[in-house]
C-alpha cells in the first residue's frame, strides 16, 4: 500500500508518499491525465519518497503494484471531500485517524457533537459529557483537530445554529420559534428549542460563542446544523419569521465576524440551497432525505448546487442505512453507485470517517465499521476522483448530456446490447455528457443488474457489458479517445473502428458522421475522456 503524506496539497508544497512495504528496484510513476509527469527512483528499503512539487490539479502515483492519488489545489475547497470523527475521548489514536484520512484524500472533517452544549460550544472543564450522554475531553478534540491539521485536513465543528436546551427556553423566550401560542418549536419533549438564528440578541450570542472556539480551540472552522424546519414561524415577540432568510443573515454574519474561518451550512433536504449557496460560505452542503430517493434525484441536487455555486464542488450527505440492514457486499455496491452519480456530477459524498466506518444515520455515533475489502474498494474510487479531478470538477464545466445524446441528438451514440439512457434507469448504461477545459467527457454508469435506482438500497452485483462501442460526431481524422475506471485507473486510448456515415447513425443532425470507437467492458463506472486535441480545439 502506498499512501500520500497528507490528504491533498497546495502549490509548492512537497509531495511525499509513503511506502508500507519494503520495495526492490522500484520507481514511483506520476502521471496527469495521460501523460507521465514524474519518475522517481524509490531506494531500496526506503519507506518514504519525495516526488517532488507539481502544478495544480489531480494526479494518480504508481509503485509497482501499488496505486495511489494526490491533487494539488489553490484552494482544498475547489474539492472538497468530508469525513467525520465522533471518538473524541482517552485511547483515541490521531495517527491513526489521519492515515485513514490520507489514504482516501478526506480534506475536511467533521467533529460531531464536540461541544459541551448546544448555546455554549467550550466545555467548561476538560473532561466533560455532551448533550446526548456522550463522554468527551477537549484535549482529545485539539489533539485531533491539530493532527488532522497537520495533514492537510481542515477540522471543522459541529454548531447548531438555532437550538438552546429545553431547560433554558425562558432564557431565551423572545428568540424561541412558536407552534403555537402556547408551544415553541422542539426537537425531542424535553432535549431542544428552536429559536429564530437571526433574533438579534441569540445571533450576538451564536457569533460570540463561534469566535470563542476559535480563540479557544485548535478546531479551525464549523459545520453549521440546522434540522429543516420549520420553513415560516412566528416568534414568540410576535415577528414573523422566514427561516431561510434568517439562515442567510446568520450565515453573513458568520463570514463577517470571523473572515478567515472556514464553515459551511447544511442545507436539509435542499432547504434553502438556492438562497445559501451563492453566500459566503465555503461549502455547498446537502444532507439528503425524501423525496430525494433515487440515484437521479442525487444527480439532480448536485448539478443544481454547482449550478447555483460553480467554484466549488458541493457536498452531498446521503446516509447509506443499507449497511445496517443488509449483507455489507450489498451496501457497498450501493455505495459504489452513489459516488458515481455523485462524482460523475461534479459532487463529492459525505459517507467515510473516524479509522474506516461509514454513516447510516444522522446521529453520527451509530456509524458501520467497514471491513478491509471494503475499504480497499473505497481507496481506489477516491483514489480515482482526485486523480481525475481535473475531468470532474471546476466551475468551467457544463453539463451538455440532454443536447449531444438520446433522443434526436446523435452527437454521442452510445450502442449496446441493453437500452442506453440519459436518466437512471433500472436495467440501462446511464449516459452522462459533460464539457470542462480538457474537452468532453462521457460518463457511463452501469445499471444493467439492478431493478430500481434507490440510492439507500442494498445492490445487485454488477453486470458487466462488453461490446458497447461509442460513435462520436464531432472528433477529427485520427482523434485519440481514453477509458478509465475506478477498477481500472490508467487511462488507454480506445481502439478506432473507422470513420460512420450520417445514415449509418440514423442521424437526425444534418447528416453529419463521425467515427466509431470499441469501448472496453463496462464495469460499474466508466469514464470517457475526449481531449480537446481530438475536438482540433
Amino acid at each position: 500500500m502506498v499512501i500520500p503524506d497528507r490528504a491533498t496539497y497546495s502549490p509548492g508544497e512537497r509531495v511525499v508518499i509513503e511506502l508500507d512495504e519494503e520495495v526492490f528496484d522500484a520507481e514511483a510513476v506520476v502521471t496527469h491525465l495521460s501523460r507521465v509527469v514524474a519518475r522517481v527512483t524509490v531506494p531500496t528499503g526506503a519507506t518514504k519518497v519525495d516526488l517532488g512539487t507539481f502544478e495544480q490539479g489531480g494526479y494518480g502515483v504508481r509503485v509497482g503494484e501499488a496505486t495511489t492519488a494526490f491533487d494539488v489545489l489553490h484552494s482544498m475547497w475547489d474539492r472538497p471531500r468530508y469525513g467525520f470523527v465522533v471518538k473524541l475521548t482517552e485511547g483515541v489514536e490521531p495517527a491513526a485517524i489521519t492515515r485513514f484520512f490520507r489514504r482516501m484524500h478526506l480534506s475536511a472533517a467533521q467533529l460531531y457533537d464536540w461541544a459541551y452544549r448546544h448555546s455554549t460550544l467550550m466545555p467548561p472543564a476538560q473532561t466533560y459529557v455532551d448533550p446526548l450522554g456522550q463522554p468527551r475531553d477537549m484535549a482529545v478534540v485539539n489533539g485531533v483537530s491539530e493532527a488532522l491539521g497537520a495533514v492537510n485536513t481542515v477540522p471543522l465543528g459541529y454548531a447548531a445554529v438555532y437550538a438552546v436546551s429545553h431547560a433554558e427556553s425562558a432564557d431565551w423566550h423572545s428568540s424561541l420559534l412558536m407552534r403555537n401560542a402556547d408551544e415553541p418549536y422542539r426537537l425531542g419533549d424535553e432535549f431542544l428549542v428552536l429559536v429564530d438564528p437571526a433574533e438579534p440578541r441569540w445571533l450576538a450570542h451564536f457569533l460570540d460563542q463561534l469566535a470563542n472556539v476559535v480563540e479557544s480551540s485548535q478546531l479551525a472552522g464549523f459545520h453549521l446544523d440546522q434540522y429543516g424546519w420549520p420553513k415560516f414561524a412566528t416568534r414568540a415577540d410576535g415577528v414573523r419569521v422566514d427561516l431561510a432568510a434568517s439562515f442567510a443573515t446568520l450565515i453573513e454574519a458568520v463570514r463577517e465576524r470571523l473572515p478567515d474561518t472556514p464553515f459551511m451550512f447544511n442545507n436539509v433536504n435542499d432547504f434553502p440551497t438556492h438562497l445559501t449557496a451563492g453566500l459566503s460560505q465555503n461549502a455547498t452542503y446537502i444532507e439528503v432525505w425524501e423525496p430525494h430517493t433515487t440515484l437521479g434525484d442525487l444527480g439532480a441536487l448536485a448539478q443544481a448546487a454547482w449550478t447555483a455555486r460553480p467554484d466549488h464542488a458541493p457536498i452531498l450527505s446521503a446516509y447509506l442505512s443499507c449497511y445496517a440492514e443488509a449483507p455489507e457486499p450489498a451496501a457497498t455496491r450501493a455505495a459504489e453507485l452513489v459516488m458515481a452519480t455523485a462524482f460523475s456530477h461534479g459532487a463529492t459524498h459525505l459517507l467515510l470517517g473516524e479509522t474506516g466506518h461509514a454513516l447510516i444515520d444522522p446521529y453520527y455515533p451509530r456509524n458501520h465499521v467497514l471491513s478491509e475489502a471494503s475499504l480497499d474498494t473505497f481507496a481506489r474510487w477516491y483514489d480515482f476522483a482526485v486523480r481525475y479531478g481535473d475531468l470532474l470538477y471546476g466551475a468551467d464545466r457544463a453539463d451538455v448530456t440532454e443536447f449531444y445524446a438520446g433522443g434526436i441528438n446523435e452527437d454521442i451514440v452510445l450502442s449496446a446490447e441493453i437500452e442506453v439512457s440519459t436518466k437512471a434507469h433500472a436495467g440501462s448504461l446511464w449516459l452522462r455528457v459533460v464539457r470542462v477545459k480538457e474537452g468532453i467527457v462521457v460518463h457511463v454508469v452501469n445499471l444493467a443488474a439492478q431493478q430500481e435506482t434507490a440510492w439507500d438500497a442494498p445492490k445487485q452485483a454488477v453486470r458487466e457489458v462488453g461490446g458497447a462501442t461509442l460513435a462520436v460526431s464531432f472528433v477529427k481524422p485520427g482523434a485519440m479517445l481514453y477509458a478509465a475506471s475506478p477498477d481500472s485507473p490508467d487511462l488507454f486510448p480506445l481502439a478506432s473502428m473507422g470513420s460512420v456515415a450520417g445514415d449509418q447513425l440514423n442521424s437526425l443532425s444534418a447528416g453529419q458522421g463521425g467515427a466509431r470507437f470499441a469501448l472496453p467492458t463496462l464495469g460499474v463506472w466508466t469514464t470517457i475522456w475526449i481531449p480537446r486535441s481530438s475536438i482540433g480545439l
